[in-house]
C-alpha cells in the first residue's frame, strides 16, 4: 500500500486496481493507457485540481486537432478544385496543340504543292529561255517587223499609205516650233476633191477608194524634199506640210498637184468638168510667239473654202 496525499491504490498482478470509491474504472484506465506517451497520465494519482487542469489541456489539444483536421479538409478540397481546373486547362492546351499540329500538317502539304508548282515553272522557264536563246535572231526580227507594223498603223492612213491626221497634227506642232526658233516660213496646202460624194454615189465606194489612192500618189510625187509631208486629214481632204517654203513655192506645188490630177482624166459625170478635179487653199507664214499652229491651218482652210465657192478646180492663195 502506498500513500500519496491521502489516496490509496491497489495492485493486482501486473495491473493496478483503483481504490474503492474511485470514479475511475479499468476500462477508462485502459483508454488512457492507449494514448500517446506524452498524453498518458496516472489519472487516479492526480488531485481534482490537477485533473481539471489536465482536462482543459486535453480539450485544448482536441480543439487544436479538430482545427488542424478542418484545415486539412479545406486544403484537400482546394487541391481537388485546383486539380480539376488544372485538368481542364491541360485538356484545352492539349486540344490546341492537336489543332496546331493538324494545321501545320495541312500547311506543310500546301507548301509542298507550291514548291512543286514553282519547281515546274522554273523548269518551263529554263526551257523557254533556252529556246529564246537558240532562236533569238528570228524572234528579234519578228518583233521588229511587228513593231514596225504597229508603229505604221499609228502614223499612216490605212487606205492611202500616206500620213494620217494624227501624224500630220504632230508634225505640224513640231515644224511650227522649229520655224518659230529659226524664224523661217512654214507652208501648207489643203486639198479637197471636187464633188466627191456625188462620185461615190454614182460609181460606188470601191471606185471612190481608187480615186483616193491615186490622188495620194500624186501628192507623194509632188513632195520633192524630205521634210515635205503629204497627209490624208479627212475623208476626201488632203494636205501637204512644207517647212521653210514661202507662199509662191507652196502655190507652185499646189498648181502642179491640180494639173496632175486633171491629166489623170478620171471620168466624173457628176462634175461640170467631166473629170475628177480638186480645190486647193494655200498659206505660208513665219510663226510669231502670239500665234499657234492652228493659225496656219485656219488660214489655208479659209482659202480652200474660197476656192470651192468661186468655181472649184483651182488654187486660192488669198
Amino acid at each position: 500500500m502506498n500513500s500519496d496525499k491521502g489516496s490509496v491504490s491497489y495492485r493486482t498482478g501486473a495491473r493496478e486496481a483503483p481504490a474503492p470509491g474511485s470514479h475511475w474504472h479499468g476500462r477508462g484506465h485502459r483508454m488512457i493507457r492507449s494514448l500517446p506517451d506524452d498524453l498518458q497520465t496516472d489519472i487516479p494519482s492526480l488531485s481534482l485540481r490537477t485533473m481539471t487542469v489536465e482536462i482543459k489541456r486535453l480539450r485544448a489539444l482536441v480543439q487544436s486537432l479538430e482545427q488542424h483536421n478542418s484545415d486539412l479538409e479545406i486544403a484537400l478540397t482546394t487541391a481537388v478544385e485546383h486539380g480539376d481546373a488544372i485538368e481542364i486547362e491541360l485538356r484545352a492546351t492539349n486540344d490546341r496543340l492537336r489543332t496546331e499540329v493538324r494545321e501545320r500538317v495541312v500547311a506543310e502539304r500546301r507548301l509542298a504543292c507550291v514548291l512543286e508548282a514553282v519547281s515546274q515553272q522554273k523548269q518551263d522557264l529554263e526551257v523557254l529561255v533556252q529556246t529564246i536563246t537558240q532562236h533569238s535572231d528570228d524572234i528579234d526580227l519578228q518583233w521588229l517587223t511587228r513593231y514596225t507594223e504597229v508603229e505604221a498603223l499609228t502614223r499612216l492612213d490605212g487606205l492611202t499609205g500616206i500620213a494620217n491626221r494624227r501624224m500630220f497634227d504632230r508634225m505640224l506642232e513640231k515644224e511650227w516650233s522649229r520655224a518659230l526658233r529659226a524664224r523661217q516660213s512654214l507652208g501648207l496646202l489643203i486639198c479637197d476633191l471636187d464633188h466627191f460624194k456625188a462620185y461615190n454615189d454614182r460609181y460606188g465606194h470601191l471606185a471612190g477608194d481608187e480615186v483616193l489612192v491615186a490622188f495620194a500618189g500624186i501628192l507623194r510625187d509632188a513632195c520633192r524634199r524630205a521634210p515635205d509631208l503629204p497627209a490624208r486629214v479627212g475623208g476626201e481632204e488632203f494636205a501637204i506640210l512644207m517647212p521653210d517654203t514661202p507662199l509662191d513655192g507652196v502655190c507652185q506645188v499646189a498648181d502642179n498637184v491640180r494639173l496632175a490630177l486633171r491629166s489623170q482624166g478620171l471620168v466624173h459625170a457628176g462634175s461640170p468638168a467631166g473629170v475628177v478635179g480638186v480645190s486647193i487653199g494655200v498659206a505660208s507664214l513665219v510663226p510669231l510667239e502670239a500665234d499657234a499652229p492652228s493659225t496656219l491651218y485656219s488660214m489655208a482652210d479659209r482659202r480652200l473654202y474660197r476656192a470651192k465657192t468661186e468655181g472649184r478646180d483651182q488654187v486660192c492663195a488669198s
